[in-house]
């Protein structure tokens, strides 16, 4: 910056010929980190672990929800968020089967894509919604909506009952492009297992699921592909062993974890 002299004896100051080439400069690079960011950075999702992110990690973490705790290798949380300990209100994972192992490069295919064959099974871990326990919903919620209460026959030991079609002078009721099976308990009780299935058609790969009480708190579900309802009953006993075996391992981290006070 220079100075000069004017009519009357005023100093001129004279700008540096680079501010307005600097400043432009400066402005076109902020301009270019934003565009970068929202297109190539991580989004808010993101940053929060809300999105879907498999990890090869071991490392063990203890979730708690309702009260109850479950121990379980990162490799099996679907979200960065529940790569933590501590208290949540649910928890999501997902094992390959059969090997109910976790995520692993060599499976990453069945891990990411949803395709009619994968053998990926999701787990929900949450606290309980609802009073009605999964044979109270058959009497209560379920079989009033059915057709034909008593069912037909189906493959696998199951009995197959089909939901009324919305109509003029019927509501829906929440289920529509689903099946409903029960099946029998292998502790042979007259309590009956329920699945859902979601009907094919040609566009979206068909999942059934279950939903069951852990205890008064806590609730499971469980979802795999249709195309594999065939092992329904060997896929249930499974999960079911497993989400008992992270209870033991979380009731066993909390024991050996000093109380602070």
């Amino acid at each position: 910056m220079s100075y000069g002299h004017g009519f009357g004896g005023e100093d001129i100051k004279e700008e540096s010929g680079w501010r307005y080439p600097l400043t432009i400069f400066f402005i076109t690079l902020g301009l270019c980190a934003i565009f970068l960011y929202n297109y190539v950075g991580p989004s808010g999702s993101e940053l929060l672990g809300n999105t879907p992110k498999p990890t090869i990690s071991d490392q063990p973490i203890t979730a708690v929800i309702g009260e109850t705790p479950f121990t379980v290798p990162s490799s099996y949380t679907v979200f960065p968020r529940d790569r933590r300990d501590g208290e949540r209100k649910a928890l999501a994972l997902y094992v390959f089967w059969p090997t109910l192992s976790g995520y692993s490069p060599a499976r990453r295919m069945d891990f990411i894509e949803n395709k009619k064959d994968s053998r990926r099974i999701d787990i929900n871990i949450f606290q309980r919604r609802t009073p009605f326990n999964e044979s109270e919903r058959i009497e209560y919620l379920y079989m009033p909506q059915v057709i034909d209460k008593r069912g037909e026959e189906y493959k696998y030991g199951l009995t197959k009952f089909t939901f009324k079609d919305r109509g003029t002078n019927t509501e829906t009721n929440g289920f529509s492009g689903r099946d409903l099976f029960l099946g029998p308990r292998p502790d042979g009780s007259e309590s009956l297992i329920v699945l859902f299935c979601y009907k094919e058609d040609g566009i979206l790969p068909a999942d059934c699921y279950r939903e069951y009480e852990l205890n008064e708190k806590v609730s499971v579900k469980y979802i795999f592909k249709r195309a594999y309802l065939a092992e329904w009953a060997k896929i249930d006993a499974q999960i079911r062993q497993f989400i008992t075996k992270l209870n033991q391992q979380g009731e066993q981290s909390l024991a050996t974890t000093p109380s602070q006070n």
